[in-house]
């Protein structure tokens, strides 16, 4: 499913830059670089997996799973900051109650990152699971939902809630990545989800540019 998301993602950042030469809007920039950094993350983190499945030692597969999943998290940490930076600078400023959130968002996952007891192994020993870390994922795409939604509640355009069904797909699937040690399964529908909501992204950009 991640090669698939990478595939999709891939298609996503090529789709933004072609519609940033048609239109040159900066906001199509800013999502080509985004989704190039996410497709880039799903790509190792899927490799790594794969790599850990066909390793000969456990310790083996742990190490790879582990530099896989890290790798793929400070992508999609990048990723999604930079969408945001692109709202911000559409708006040109954030709301005051919004900015410390964000900061108090940032530094509660230094230090809770840092706590003892705070790694979690699902499927046995096979895969190392931060939770801290999909929760600042989880605040930083729901932030994005959360704005598109505005967004396509002033504008009620078509583009506007494909845009804001995709970021809304994406915070779900994270909740359910950071539920997923109540049951396995949601693990697998939580990247179902993730692999829709680049879809609805995906049509979104197809609209676009077919418009031009």
């Amino acid at each position: 499913m991640e090669l698939v998301a990478f595939i999709i993602a891939l298609a996503i950042a090529n789709q933004a830059l072609k519609g940033y030469k048609l239109t040159n809007q900066k906001t199509l920039w800013y999502v080509n670089i985004s989704f190039a950094v996410l497709s880039a993350g799903l790509l190792i983190d899927s490799l790594t997996g794969l790599l850990g499945i066909v390793a000969r030692t456990l310790r083996g597969t742990i190490a790879l799973t582990a530099i896989g999943y890290s790798i793929h998290f400070f992508a999609q940490l990048l990723a999604y900051s930079v969408l945001i930076y692109a709202y911000v600078s559409q708006t040109r400023t954030l709301n005051t109650a919004e900015s410390p959130v964000l900061l108090a968002s940032l530094f509660g996952f230094v230090i809770l990152q840092g706590a003892p007891g705070m790694e979690v192994r699902l499927f046995g020993s096979l895969v190392e699971y931060h939770p801290i870390s999909e929760i600042l994922l989880l605040f930083l795409v729901f932030y994005v939902a959360v704005q598109t939604g505005v967004n396509y509640s002033a504008t009620k355009d078509r583009n506007a809630f494909l845009v804001f069904l995709a970021f809304l797909l994406l915070a779900v699937s994270h909740l359910f990545f950071i539920l997923q040690p109540v049951n396995p399964l949601l693990f697998v529908i939580g990247h179902l989800l993730q692999l829709v909501g680049f879809v609805s992204f995906f049509a979104m950009l197809l609209r676009v540019t077919h418009s031009q």
